[in-house]
């Protein structure tokens, strides 16, 4: 069953695949959406971990922008895995013009993805720029925090003192 792993072109197939998630692992550190980031009320000095048991509003954005870092590395362990599953298809068709074309849109779509993605994060940028909003996720969350705070703040009855 596995008479595949025997021949020269899967195993370099296969070879090429894992140098090339080792490679990705191992620059996994400059892969961040946005840097570590602190916050913009300055109770989390940049680098500084957030107490995840007792958390506040002030420490909202630097988890949002964690969230944002996390689904980068989803975006690339996702592509490379289809990418990997595309080349699976592919040395499973054993030349069967129905599964290369199946292995070859597998592909299509990965690339797609990814740059659909990429594409996204491109054209935020370039519009934020041009028409001069603040650039970075912790800038776009503190806003959006501001106003949270706000709304609690005022919703939110003072504690009453016996």
């Amino acid at each position: 069953m596995l008479d595949f792993l025997n021949k020269p072109s899967t195993k370099l197939i296969l070879g090429f695949l894992i140098l090339g998630v080792l490679f990705y692992v191992s620059s996994i550190r400059g892969t961040f959406a946005a840097e570590s980031i602190g916050d913009p009320y300055g109770s989390t000095p940049a680098g500084e971990t957030v107490d995840m048991d007792n958390p506040t509003w002030d420490n909202f954005g630097n988890v949002l922008v964690r969230i944002l870092n996390w689904a980068v590395y989803l975006v690339g362990i996702v592509f490379v895995l289809v990418i990997a599953y595309g080349a699976w298809k592919a040395s499973m068709a054993l030349g069967d013009p129905r599964g290369l074309d199946s292995a070859k849109n597998t592909w299509t779509y990965a690339l797609f993805g990814a740059l659909i993605i990429g594409g996204f994060f491109a054209i935020f940028t370039i519009v934020s720029g041009l028409f001069g909003f603040k650039i970075g996720f912790a800038d776009i969350f503190s806003g959006i925090i501001d106003g949270i705070k706000d709304f609690t703040e005022v919703s939110t009855p003072p504690p009453s003192t016996p």
